[in-house]
Formats: C-alpha cells, sequence, structure tokens
C-alpha cells in the first residue's frame, strides 16, 4: 500500500527529511517541522464574509492525520523522541498523529508539551493577518517571514524575529540539557516560525516557495557547529555568536 506521504503532492520534501535521520551522528538531535496539511481558507473567502476567520480553527484535514501518522512510523524506531507543539489545535494534531505513528511501529515516544507562541496578542495577530492580500496564497509564508524579519509587523502583537529565534534556541538547548545521545526533539510549529529560524539560525534567506507541510529541518550540535539537514542537503554553519552554550 502507498503511504499517504508518498500519494500528496507536497510530500516529497516531508520524505527528504526523513531520510536525512537516517544520516544522523550518535548524538541528541533536534527537528523543527511545519505542521501538516490543514482545512484551507483564502484571505477572499474571509474579505467576502464566507467563512469566519480563527486562527485557532484551522484543524487539519483526514489526509493531514494519515500523513503525520506515516511520518511517525516512519522515524527510526533507535532514538527516542520528545515532541512540542505551539497552541494551536492543528499543530497539537500533528504531534499527537507523529507521536502515534512511532508508538506503532515499535519506538518510545512522548508529548512534551506546549512551546512558546510568537504571538504576544494572538487575536490582534490574526486581525493584522487578515489585513495583509498574501494572507491565504501560496507565497504567504514568503511574504510574511519578509515582513517579520524586517520589523514591518508591530511589536506590540508579535516579537521580533530575531528575538523570537534566540529565545526559542535557548529553549531548544535547556531541553536537551542532559539528555542521552539517542534523543531527538521534535518541535511542530508553523512556516513563518521555520523560515524565521532558517534566516536567525543559519544566516539562509526565507524560501520563495514557502514551506511545505511536514517540512522543516533537523539539526545537531557540535563543538564544530550547527549540523543542518534541510531538503537536499547536508551543511555544517557556524554558532552564531550569541548562540547559547550548554550547562
Amino acid at each position: 500500500m502507498v503511504s499517504t506521504l508518498a500519494s500528496v503532492a507536497w510530500g516529497g520534501p516531508a520524505r527528504q527529511l526523513l531520510a536525512s535521520t537516517r544520516s544522523l551522528a550518535g548524538r541528541p538531535a533536534i527537528m523543527h517541522i511545519r505542521h501538516s496539511e490543514r482545512t484551507m481558507v483564502s484571505n477572499e473567502e474571509i474579505q467576502r464574509g464566507l467563512t469566519k476567520f480563527d486562527g485557532r480553527s484551522y484543524l487539519s484535514t483526514p489526509t493531514g492525520m494519515r500523513a503525520a501518522m506515516d511520518f511517525g512510523s516512519s522515524l527510526p524506531v533507535d532514538r527516542e523522541y520528545t515532541l512540542y507543539h505551539t497552541i494551536s489545535p492543528r499543530t497539537q494534531e500533528t504531534a499527537e498523529g507523529i507521536h502515534q505513528g512511532i508508538i506503532d511501529a515499535g519506538g518510545k515516544a512522548k508529548i512534551g508539551g506546549t512551546i512558546p507562541v510568537a504571538a504576544l496578542d494572538y487575536e490582534a495577530f490574526n486581525q493584522w493577518l487578515q489585513s495583509q492580500k498574501w494572507f491565504g496564497r501560496q507565497e504567504g509564508a514568503y511574504s510574511g517571514t519578509c515582513q517579520w524579519i524586517a520589523g514591518l509587523i508591530p511589536k506590540t502583537i508579535l516579537k521580533p524575529s530575531g528575538e523570537f529565534a534566540q529565545e526559542l534556541a535557548r529553549i531548544n538547548m535547556e531541553n536537551l540539557k542532559d539528555a542521552p545521545s539517542n534523543v531527538l526533539h521534535i518541535y511542530v510549529s508553523h512556516d513563518i516560525w521555520i523560515l524565521a529560524l532558517l534566516f536567525h539560525w543559519f544566516g539562509m534567506p526565507p524560501y520563495i516557495n514557502g514551506i511545505r507541510f511536514l517540512e522543516g529541518f533537523l539539526l545537531q550540535i557540535s563543538d564544530e557547529g550547527l549540523d543542518v539537514w534541510l531538503r537536499d542537503r547536508n551543511e555544517m554553519f557556524e554558532h552564531p555568536p550569541w548562540w547559547p552554550k550548554p550547562k
């Protein structure tokens, strides 16, 4: 039977990321991914009053849930997994689906809870999103991330992207403290989160075509630098000067 990830049009980057897990060295690892497929609503539908916008209501589709479970069951069973997610139900659903897939495949996994959100005023951020012409379009994540990095999103509703990226790096490193060598922490978030981390952690410009569902990057930290797998390549990056040091 063909897996869901092999049958969906957006599954290629997720499958590449899964293949990269076979290249990990024998030390703790971190993965950041976007949530799985969700219900799609365009900005035009919202503006015309055809649907109500609520950032908490974009739930996973049945295909998205099956893909999340496929993702989990395809991870190496010799790793121990902890899954974190944002406050959005779709990221929690994805984390739970991946968790179930890992367990079904005979692996070890647990849900670690919620990671801090970038939004300081969730409803104000949702209203700001609705005002943007790019919202709901294929290129939306690229445009949104560029505005965030440029400081064009009001600081009263969204943390500056650099501050957000440094805080999340600190949280990641704290969670890895005293972790055994076979640990892999998976953070399920959103496309603009992933693109902002790629920019601030590795100096990479946002992908113009955005981030697909269940796409992201894999990371291992060493004295030499940040060993990163993304899409079709593996590259070593220098630690940013502000990168938190292990305690």
